[in-house]
């Protein structure tokens, strides 16, 4: 059941990082078609403030993905990835929050299904000390 929930975050967390990237190149195109300037601030420069955050997010994601799908594979998950999947859930619960209000109610709750995901690779990513001693003492 681990590697089937580490493996679907990983394929969440990849699928994500490629929304990411294209929301953030469309964005990016749409600020530099505008010919205004925002507080002093050209258009230009508000295109390369998105394409930069939003490919930062998108390659923070995709090594999230990359980490996951190694350590799906591994008895145990390294405390690294753990904090990274904490970080990649709270970081989707804010863009969910962020999504009520810019985009409604169907990208809210799309993105809580994908913080459940990571939310349950975290849980599942821990050994329960319960389960390790039952089952070597079945054995």
């Amino acid at each position: 059941m681990r590697k089937v929930v580490l493996t679907a975050a990983a394929v969440v967390l990849l699928v994500e990082s490629v929304v990411v990237g294209l929301v953030g190149l469309i964005l990016g195109v749409a600020a530099s078609r505008q010919h205004m300037s925002v507080g002093g601030l050209s258009s230009s420069r508000m295109a390369m403030g998105s394409w930069i955050g939003q490919g930062v997010l998108a390659v923070f994601l995709l090594v999230c993905a990359v980490l996951v799908v190694l350590s799906a594979g591994r008895e145990a998950v390294r405390p690294a990835v753990r904090i990274l999947l904490l970080v990649c859930a709270v970081l989707n619960g804010v863009l969910a929050a962020l999504a009520v209000a810019l985009s409604g109610w169907a990208a809210f709750g799309l993105l809580i299904v994908l913080t459940g995901v990571l939310v349950l690779a975290v849980m599942l990513a821990y050994e329960s000390p319960l389960l390790t001693e039952s089952s070597q003492a079945q054995q």
